[in-house]
């Protein structure tokens, strides 16, 4: 009984895989309603990003930058005056003469304490917004690169499935194979236990493997949501190669100056430093607004008094004098938001720089070895799994002519399997460490071209 050809199964799954792969298109600016993917086809990265948009963390972002408008509008409008008008010496009925003339007063209460608080209040209003557009831009990135990450985890683990499944297919063929031969007395009982045995471990392994998948695409639809899940979309593009490394990202010839450089750039753009320095802003707006408080409820009195035919001015002044609470407490609680909002940027910048450092040398060392391990082989094969499948052809023609024993052909499957699974793992963590990059970078990833990375879909 000839076995299944686990070559032609690779080849089929590898057209499979060139036609749902078409290159990404170049991605246009972040909008809050996202572009829903095919309804059948596999999910590209780009379509997760935009679809990421509508995730609920994102729009409760751009929710809080409303509400800082709010409050800024608040700190920009002055006091409402207050109007009175007040009558004395009036008569209860009309019958009773009035003993005394009677007065009519008028007057308007205007609250001065803007003319010196407002600034503040302004200056602290607009850091606040500002900040909170840069939170919306922080937060976008943080689930851009969690969406990421999900999306290869589902790559690898529909990966893995699928190696499982042709592995489980071709131990199948080699059972039947076996039983065949062991009915004909041309081979041991022994073999064919052993054989089954296998079969039945890779039988329990594309189990797990597509438990797996099943948990890595609930948690991708955590980021692309119901549009994502419908119709069997869920699937992704096969991961086949890596990118390459973001263009400018490796420019400088002294590595600890192209360190340096690198930071500088990312301390000047990412959102999460501009946001640190807004609060801090907002902080110090905050003290000085607590200082010019020192003098409450400062008001001035216009008004006129009409009494006996003649008709007066009224004009006063009503300053509260601080004599027992001179605002220090407040002075003091906005001292310390101060320097916890000093303390959490330089907090933010160590971050920064830790990230850029490590998501640079990560990449580095990843795309290194993910070029070595794609290079392509003189049919445009990747040369390692080439090896890996024919090393199983190899092993299996040996068996079949009694040149080596079944443990042999057994451990080029597992090592077939390894190394396809290894692969693919490796490209995935490749991206991944890419696209930590670029956000640690400060390169926004929702108007990304991922054109330039030159990855082959």
């Amino acid at each position: 009984m000839q076995l299944l050809s686990s070559a032609a199964v690779r080849r089929a799954i590898s057209r499979l895989s060139l036609v749902s792969l078409a290159v990404l298109p170049a991605p246009c600016a972040a909008q809050a309603t996202p572009t829903a993917p095919p309804a059948s086809g596999p999910l590209t990265l780009r379509q997760v990003f935009d679809l990421a948009a509508s995730q609920p963390l994102l729009q409760a972002a751009r929710a809080r930058v409303r509400a800082a408008g709010g409050s800024r509008a608040t700190a920009g409008a002055f006091g409402n005056p207050v109007l009175s008008y007040q009558v004395e010496n009036a008569p209860l009925s009309a019958n009773t003469a009035p003993s005394v003339d009677r007065e009519v007063t008028t007057t308007a209460l205007l609250p001065l304490e803007p003319l010196y608080q407002r600034g503040p209040r302004v200056q602290r209003a607009d850091a606040a917004v500002r900040a909170a557009g840069a939170d919306v831009v922080s937060t976008r990135q943080r689930l851009l690169v969690d969406a990421a990450r999900a999306y290869h985890r589902t790559g690898v683990a529909q990966e893995g499935a699928a190696v499982a499944r042709d592995l489980l297919a071709w131990l199948d063929s080699l059972v039947s194979y076996n039983r065949a031969r062991a009915r004909e007395g041309a081979a041991a009982e022994a073999d064919l236990l052993r054989a089954e045995l296998e079969r039945d471990r890779a039988e329990a392994d594309l189990a797990m493997q597509e438990a797996d998948l099943a948990r890595a695409r609930a948690d991708l639809a955590v980021y692309v949501g119901d549009e994502g899940t419908r119709h069997g979309a869920r699937r992704v593009t096969a991961i086949t190669a890596p990118f390459t490394m973001p263009v400018g990202a490796n420019q400088v010839a002294v590595p600890d100056s192209a360190d340096r450089l690198r930071v500088i750039h990312a301390l000047a753009v990412r959102a999460d430093v501009r946001g640190a320095r807004e609060r801090v802003t907002a902080a110090e707006a905050g003290v000085s607004g607590e200082r010019a408080m020192l003098v409450r409820q400062l008001r001035a009195t216009v008004g006129t008094r009409s009494g006996a035919g003649n008709t007066y001015v009224v004009a006063g002044l009503s300053v509260p004098l601080p004599l027992f609470d001179r605002n220090r407490g407040e002075i003091e609680r906005a001292s310390g938001e101060r320097d916890a909002a000093l303390l959490e940027l330089a907090a933010t910048e160590r971050g920064v720089r830790a990230d850029v450092v490590g998501a640079f040398d990560a990449a580095q060392v990843l795309t290194a070895r993910a070029g070595s391990l794609a290079r392509p082989d003189s049919s445009g094969t990747v040369a390692f799994l080439a090896k890996a499948d024919e090393a199983r052809r190899i092993a299996l023609g040996a068996y079949r002519e009694g040149a080596i024993p079944l443990i042999q052909v057994l451990d080029a499957a597992r090592a077939w399997g390894d190394s396809h699974a290894t692969y693919v793992r490796l490209i995935a963590a490749q991206r991944d460490s890419i696209v930590a990059l670029l956000a640690a970078l400060g390169v926004d990833l929702a108007t990304w071209d991922m054109s330039t990375l030159h990855a082959s879909r």
